[in-house]
């Protein structure tokens, strides 16, 4: 459908202020059904006489806007009446217009500009509005608003008389219409403990809070967020506040009216915390944490009588919900960036737990929009310009091969393969003009280890990602029938193989990265032997995991898949440094960007070890041969301090349970489906459920 409104912007306000437009107009009857579509850049808020358009927020979704700009569409009829209308729309700064100088140069955006918006209004079929010169502007009430510096609010200020808007030049992007899940409150939280002037609401977390005050007219609350507290009962943000070139952070302002009690929350940003910190000379009444992210819907589960693997899988799953914002972000609250590293690491955990496919399409499509050329993407995406230099390299860049190969492993949709099969094509032949003799050396490695860890080569993994690539392009190929591409991507992985097979074995240094690495991307000639040593650089560390994000992602599964569940999950098992279970045990409801917690506290790069609870616990494990659930392979492992496991996730064919306790285990199967069973030395084909006795 083409559009017939216009872009508008208003002609005289400050940029950091949250331009408003407004449209009176009207209707000869209520329609019986009324659609608005609207895009506003970078987040805009709806009324239509005076009530909401919708529950959504920081719409439309985060984009190349210069590329694509994502629209949104409302029944509004229960919300138009014959007569007059009127139609108000608020546009704040988000990412297009980011005011705060930053390390990854979001202010220099080649689509920046003032906010402005676009909307058309059908009732009953008939186009019944279009934004354009007639509408109304000025300046609202929101008098500085960014993303990552908050929000001021001033509702004791006289707004100036509104005059025409001024037709805008649109950010550049083709616009597209959001079909991936909003943003949405998910749930409120009161705060569970007060110090002083200090809220803490027991959890860490991404959103805002909703006060309740009173006061004088003209005074002001400031609320600071932040995830940690000093010993002397003060707010630390200095852990979370890296990277940021500017005196405000996290700091969102409301000016009363001086009418009574006054209930307020920001519109326009977002903020990543466990504490808030309001201060000002009125009366606090109340202070309500408001959730919300994407709003992902469940798909799987897990339950057990283990106090501690509840508490790990408590802080992936908030990890990972509370880094989805439109994009799947590295932290909510320093950042704010889709990199793709921590991405394509814990996307596998993402989607036992979450129906992540329309979400992942997006950043797909995002993805598709940051590509050269020349087949490189860049670490964070969307991005302007960051990004294609520093953090760029297979590791990083695997996202783009992982995700549509997750995504027809867990559905056996092989469109995903198709849809994306182009942008891994030029990829894979950009990656291959950067390495000489088929061993790759830019990019990152093993990121985030413990202190002590030894350390891999960057080398290894790199080339590893390098292989798998190339294996799984032979795979891609060999799907869509594409027989000349087959053979050669086929060619290329065994060039690579062979290439580091002379590079690194037998000359680096066992370390327990390094051999989970050559399991991983089989590598290793002598499984039984690399399993070995891999078992004894564990037990040199008392069964503590000594790797950064891609060594905690391989160990766990490689000493599973050969024979070593017992060490595996001893390593899951540790209550201290370092470890899954330290970070449980000591933090905030989260994972944490490093095993000391020195950094960040709310990031989901470690999350693969929710998989592996899937996959190695209640060992629902996907048939490549069938993808799509259609054949599960089910291995089950049953430590002696879980005593009853239930496990369910929502496959295409229907809901897969598996059960067990000290008596029997029990497995639930959707029609259509078949399992293999591999339990206590037996294994057994399944056509339908059963109960097998222990």
């Amino acid at each position: 459908m083409d559009w017939k409104a216009y872009w508008i912007s208003c002609p005289n306000c400050p940029e950091e202020t949250a331009p408003r437009f407004v449209k009176t107009f009207e209707l000869k009857e209520a329609p019986q059904k009324a659609t608005l579509r609207i895009s506003g850049v970078g987040f805009y808020t709806a009324l239509i006489n005076g009530r909401p358009v919708s529950d959504e927020l920081l719409n439309p979704a985060f984009s190349r806007y210069d590329i694509t700009t994502y629209y949104n569409e409302y029944p509004v009829e229960g919300l138009l009446k014959a007569g007059e209308n009127v139609i108000e729309v608020t546009v704040g700064n988000g990412w297009y217009n980011e005011l705060l100088h930053s390390a990854w140069d979001f202010e220099s955006a080649i689509w920046r500009a003032h906010p402005q918006m676009i909307c058309e209004l059908y009732a009953d079929g008939e186009l019944a509005l279009i934004s354009n010169t007639s509408w109304m502007s000025g300046p609202s009430r929101v008098v500085y608003n960014a993303l990552r510096s908050g929000e001021t609010y001033d509702a004791a200020c006289e707004l100036p008389p509104m005059e025409r808007a001024m037709l805008g030049r649109g950010p550049g992007g083709v616009l597209k219409k959001q079909e991936m899940p909003p943003i949405r409150v998910t749930r409120l939280l009161s705060p569970v403990r007060q110090m002083e002037d200090i809220y803490d609401f027991g959890v860490n977390t991404a959103g805002n809070v909703e006060i309740r005050v009173s006061g004088k007219k003209g005074q002001k609350v400031t609320i600071v967020y932040g995830e940690r507290m000093r010993d002397d009962i003060s707010l630390d943000t200095e852990n979370i506040a890296t990277f940021l070139f500017g005196k405000r952070f996290q700091t969102d302002e409301y000016i009363l009216s001086g009418e009574g009690e006054e209930v307020w929350h920001s519109s326009f940003n977002y903020n990543g915390f466990r504490y808030v910190q309001i201060t000002g000379d009125c009366k606090v009444i109340s202070v309500t944490a408001r959730e919300f992210h994407t709003d992902l819907a469940e798909k799987g589960r897990i339950e057990c009588d283990n106090e501690l693997v509840m508490k790990i899988l408590s802080a992936v799953r908030q990890s990972t919900l509370t880094n989805y914002h439109h994009i799947p972000t590295d932290c909510p609250h320093r950042e704010k960036n889709g990199w793709t590293g921590d991405a394509q690491l814990s996307c596998e955990q993402a989607m036992f737990h979450f129906d992540m496919i329309p979400a992942y399409l997006k950043w797909m499509d995002d993805i598709v929009d940051s590509q050269r050329p020349n087949g490189q993407i860049p670490c964070i995406i969307p991005t302007s310009s960051w990004g294609y230099g520093w953090g760029t390299g297979p590791t990083w860049d695997a996202v783009i091969f992982t995700l549509p190969h997750e995504m027809y492993r867990y559905t056996g949709d092989v469109s995903y393969i198709e849809r994306y099969y182009p942008a891994m094509r030029k990829y894979i032949e950009y990656l291959t003009s950067t390495t000489e003799d088929y061993i790759s050396r830019f990019g990152l490695g093993d990121w985030c280890p413990p202190f002590e860890a030894e350390i891999c080569p960057t080398e290894v993994l790199l080339t590893g990602y390098y292989y798998r690539m190339a294996c799984q392009m032979t795979l891609f190929a060999r799907l869509l029938d594409k027989p000349e591409d087959e053979r050669r991507y086929s060619e290329l992985a065994e060039k690579i193989r062979a290439a580091f097979k002379a590079e690194f074995i037998g000359k680096v240094p066992d370390s327990q990265c390094y051999l989970s690495a050559l399991l991983y991307f089989g590598m290793a000639d002598d499984k039984a032997d690399v399993t070995r040593r891999l078992v004894d650089k564990v037990r040199e560390a008392d069964g503590h995991l000594l790797c950064g994000i891609f060594g905690a992602k391989f160990v766990l599964r490689t000493l599973t898949e050969n024979g070593r569940f017992d060490v595996a999950y001893e390593i899951a098992s540790k209550r201290d440094y370092p470890g899954w279970g330290y970070m449980a045990l000591n933090g905030e409801g989260t994972l944490w960007e490093h095993w000391s917690g020195k950094f960040s506290r709310n990031h989901h790069m470690f999350s693969d070890i929710g998989a592996w609870y899937f996959q190695a616990l209640a060992g629902i494990n996907i048939d490549d041969e069938h993808p799509g659930f259609k054949h599960v392979l089910l291995t089950p492992h049953i430590p002696e301090d879980i005593h009853n496991l239930t496990a369910w996730h929502d496959t295409p064919l229907g809901r897969l349970t598996v059960q067990w306790n000290e008596k029997e285990l029990k497995v639930e199967m959707p029609e259509g489906m078949t399992a293999t069973l591999t339990f206590d030395g037996q294994t057994i084909e399944l056509e339908k459920s059963a109960v097998i006795l222990r």
